[in-house]
């Protein structure tokens, strides 16, 4: 029974591998080529498992369907990654250093104080 569960645990694990974007060979490349990548992955998986299946007509319906959800998970990431280069910690600042809100506390410079700084150091 062991060599079974450790079977489907290893199956599991080379899934996730496979499917994860941080593991599987197309980490290496920039977002766009992966976009376009997981897009004609679908598709031609989606065109397989019609033919498997017969139904010829579903095929086009799948492929749409396919791009419209990847497409919107990579809006989701592009939105997600552009809200935290706007409203996430500036450089230099710690997180713990954050109210529980994100709010910066009184402990982080304003802009102004920065520009002094930097003319500080400077001289």
């Amino acid at each position: 029974m062991s060599s079974v569960l450790s079977f489907i645990n290893f199956i599991f694990q080379k899934l996730q591998s496979l499917l994860d974007p941080n593991l599987n060979p197309l980490r290496h490349a920039p977002a766009f080529v992966r976009y376009l990548a997981t897009v004609l992955l679908a598709c031609f998986w989606c065109l397989a498992f019609g033919m498997y299946f017969g139904d010829f007509q579903a095929v086009g319906y799948n492929m749409m369907g396919h791009a419209a959800v990847i497409s919107m998970a990579f809006v989701t990431w592009a939105v997600f990654k552009q809200f935290n280069r706007i409203y996430g910690p500036r450089e230099g600042t710690q997180e713990w250093l954050r109210m529980p809100d994100r709010s910066s506390r009184c402990d982080e410079m304003s802009e102004e104080q920065r520009l002094e700084k930097i003319k500080e150091f400077k001289n």
